[in-house]
């Protein structure tokens, strides 16, 4: 009993059996030994105690704090006892921000999971494959377009489209480039396959003028999504868009260049947020005062190139200063880099320069390219929200060599056999496997990828 005893105070206090034999040796033997052996190390724990000293290469850790939590020594365990966690030394203040976070941390299991498609581009012979696909209950069909990632689109809690054109309904016939409209089932589709966030701010915004706009706006209201990047009068664009789970608001904002030429007669109370550098800024300090984090969608740069301009780093640069959290952008019909911006504040503000296509009729083979821009909004451990697992999954979209059977392919999806047919050729270009990886892998970094 005494033994045993002896043991586990001489474990508790770190003192290794060896160093004990002294102690023992130079007292009698039997229970007079016993006595005072514990004596001497009562004695060693009353002056490590005072002292605050303990050998760490001595002991057995009884604490060890990982992202799993507190794990107790097999020694502890084996007498069914919980020690103390270890308070930080006084003097290592750079921990100490971390205990608290962890102990306090508002953000604690959220986890918030995006997605973000880029131009939706809706050409006459992508709505008239639609209409050869009609059931009996509608007369166009676009699902089987978008079956491969509807899987991907449905498991996001938030999934966000760049929807290039609007959908004015009864009084306007489907038209294509340079002024589009496509058929209301197109988003009455688009929210079956779960995009629950429409772009609506781009440069085809006002194709059909403001009561084409208002229209489409009308229409959009009558679905289970949240739109961006048009409003019906000043008031409405000051109602902050926000989008909420896990107790977490997360405010959406979006811009556009211009709308290629095409302006809003003054009498209209539309509102279209063109980009604005005291616009965004207000923009951005008003969602700080209503909401955690901040995503802003932007419709910028060149189109039909890969090279980022000086005007979109400069935007992406003001943008991450303001106070936003993540940029997602798009217009150019390619991708574009995915990098990040030191904001003024230090922090790493990531930006998607361009997603590229999602669906198009255009000719070129790098505006066949775009993909799913896909993340995580979850707590940085330190009593705040950051962008954690960011990766990008590359699409292709096809189709034939009469102009149908469109269809969007994953990157792997993408064969030989499959580029033999795409109707690029009809323009006198081919677009191989190789050729759709190398759009990809030429300004997308190995680190959001496969």
């Amino acid at each position: 009993m005494y033994s045993v005893i002896f043991l586990f105070y001489i474990e508790i206090i770190g003192i290794k059996w060896y160093n004990i034999i002294g102690i023992i040796s130079s007292c009698k033997s039997g229970v007079n030994a016993v006595k005072k052996s514990l004596l001497c190390v009562l004695s060693v724990l009353l002056l490590t105690g005072c002292m605050g000293l303990r050998d760490a290469g001595d002991v057995t850790r009884v604490i060890n704090d990982t992202e799993s939590g507190v794990h107790i020594s097999e020694f502890a365990r084996s007498y069914d006892m919980t020690p103390e966690p270890a308070l930080p030394a006084e003097s290592d203040e750079a921990s100490e921000p971390a205990v608290r976070a962890e102990l306090d941390d508002p953000y604690a299991g959220v986890n918030i999971t995006f997605l973000f498609a880029g131009d939706n581009l809706i050409h006459p012979n992508i709505y008239i494959d639609a209409s050869y696909r009609k059931t009996a209950e509608k007369a166009y069909d676009f699902l089987p377009m978008y079956e491969n990632i509807a899987e991907a689109v449905a498991a996001a809690d938030y999934a966000f489209i760049n929807q290039e054109t609007v959908m004015a309904g009864e009084g306007y016939a489907n038209s294509g480039y340079p002024t589009f409209n496509s058929p209301q089932q197109l988003g009455l589709d688009l929210a079956k396959l779960g995009f629950d966030i429409i772009g609506m701010a781009n440069n085809h915004m006002l194709d059909k003028g403001a009561a084409g706009l208002s229209a489409t706006m009308d229409f959009w209201d009558s679905c289970p999504v949240v739109t961006i990047g048009a409003y019906r009068d000043e008031e409405d664009a000051a109602r902050l868009r926000i989008v909420e789970k896990d107790g977490v608001k997360i405010a959406l904002l979006a811009y556009t260049y211009g709308t290629n030429g095409i302006v809003k007669p003054s009498s209209s109370p539309l509102v279209i947020p063109y980009i604005d550098d005291e616009l965004i800024k207000s923009d951005i300090a008003g969602a700080e005062a209503e909401a955690d984090f901040i995503i802003v969608s932007i419709h910028w740069g060149d189109e039909n190139t890969q090279k980022v301009s000086s005007e979109q780093k400069r935007l992406a640069q003001l943008i991450a200063d303001s106070g936003a959290d993540i940029i997602i952008g798009h217009h150019s019909h390619t991708l574009q880099p995915i990098e990040t911006v030191t904001a003024a504040d230090g922090r790493e503000i990531l930006c998607v320069y361009s997603l590229g296509n999602l669906v198009s009729g255009m000719a070129r083979p790098v505006n066949q390219v775009g993909g799913l821009f896909t993340f995580t909004v979850t707590t940085d451990g330190l009593g705040g929200l950051c962008v954690d697992k960011p990766h990008f999954e590359p699409t292709v979209f096809y189709y034939g060599m009469d102009w149908y059977s469109t269809k969007i392919y994953y990157m792997d999806q993408y064969t030989e056999e499959i580029a033999k047919s795409h109707g690029t050729a009809i323009s006198g270009y081919t677009l191989t496997p190789e050729q759709a990886r190398a759009f990809v892998t030429g300004v997308i970094g190995e680190e959001y990828l496969n």
